[in-house]
């Protein structure tokens, strides 16, 4: 029975823990940048790229329900946290709702609660640190 219980706090302390490593690399930006040395990171089916797959799927559906939503292509992500400032650069826009970074489309996608001007999708992400591309609906 001790031994039952003593597994059973172990399991939730492991689960605990992975759900706040996935928590702080995908919201809080605490994840090694894969630009950054020889990083294998964010290549295969590592549990952080499966992660933020199925985060970028989630968020993705929802964008797609907007009636105004737009696909921006995006230069210089390299990693998760790359992914992160890109996001969140372009939920900082007013009238943007909802936004997600592919690194392997090298692409983002918003959507918007009203129409909102290209080049101010382009200008957050310039200024974020990466090159914005075409935009389209």
């Amino acid at each position: 029975m001790t031994a039952t219980i003593v597994l059973g706090i172990l399991i939730a302390a492991a689960f605990g823990y992975g759900l706040k490593k996935i928590y702080r690399a995908f919201f809080k930006s605490e994840a090694a940048c894969c630009s950054e040395g020889n990083c294998s990171g964010c290549e295969g089916s590592c549990s952080t790229k499966k992660a933020l797959d199925d985060g970028y799927r989630a968020r993705v559906e929802k964008i797609e329900k907007f009636p105004i939503h737009r696909t921006i292509d995006v230069d210089g992500m390299t990693c998760e946290k790359c992914i992160y400032k890109v996001v969140r650069a372009l939920e900082k826009i007013d009238g943007v709702t909802i936004a997600a970074a592919s690194l392997e489309k090298q692409s983002a996608q918003v959507g918007l609660k009203e129409n909102i001007s290209d080049e101010i999708l382009r200008e957050a992400i310039n200024k974020a640190g990466y090159t914005a591309g075409a935009v389209t609906a």
